[in-house]
């Protein structure tokens, strides 16, 4: 056998396994498209705890229209945030830029998720002390988007900052959070890996077929 029937072959076998993952992760994202979203087309997270001793707890700042891994959330169109009280009191959940939202609680005890671990579940926060009482949150007017329980949120530029409060602005906020997004990507996604898989796997069968067809007799 040749050499270049030997790389033939090889690159044959390479090029089925990209083929053999490429489908399956592409099978993959067309189940989660068909299966895994809500009536309203959303993707969601399940209910996680989020809790602080102060007034409000607040997300990291959200940079969309830059570089970096927030740029993600520029294909996502709609967020929903959904939270369920861990007393009687009601829950404030809002969106805004983060500039108004920093304003707001500007002197205001609370706490900023810095990071989330998944597996098991655990929130670092970075406590931010304060003397002041905050308004009442739905009272102020900069937010983007604002909800009692539920927030929904079309995606836009700039800097923002998702916040939990008690709807009355007292002390001690306490909640599971479910975090959804909707997004086409995912269709999308899923045929475009499943295309790269049929040709990955049209290429594979190629090579392997050219690496190990039998050599003719030459002329006596």
């Amino acid at each position: 056998m040749t050499a270049g029937r030997i790389l033939a072959i090889v690159s044959g076998v390479l090029a089925a396994l990209i083929a053999l993952g490429l489908l399956a992760g592409g099978g993959v994202l067309l189940w989660a498209y068909g299966t895994k979203r809500d009536d309203n087309g959303f993707y969601s997270t399940r209910y996680e705890r989020f809790a602080g001793s102060g007034y409000a707890v607040r997300s990291d700042d959200l940079d969309l229209g830059t570089d970096g891994p927030d740029r993600l959330f520029d294909h996502v169109g709609t967020i929903r945030i959904r939270g369920r009280a861990a007393t009687s009191r009601p829950l404030f959940l809002g969106i805004g830029r983060e500039d108004d939202v920093e304003r707001y609680l500007n002197g205001v005890e609370h706490e900023v998720v810095t990071d989330v671990d998944l597996d098991p579940w655990q929130v670092s926060y970075r406590h931010e002390p304060g003397s002041g009482t905050p308004r009442r949150p739905g009272s102020q007017t900069f937010w983007a988007a604002r909800g009692r329980n539920t927030v929904t949120w079309e995606v836009d530029d700039g800097r923002w900052v998702a916040v939990l409060m008690n709807a009355d602005a007292s002390r001690g906020v306490a909640a599971e959070i479910s975090v959804a997004a909707k997004s086409g990507l995912v269709l999308w996604a899923g045929i475009i890996v499943l295309v790269l898989g049929v040709l990955a796997a049209a290429l594979a069968f190629y090579l392997l077929r050219l690496g190990l067809r039998s050599r003719r007799p030459g002329p006596p």
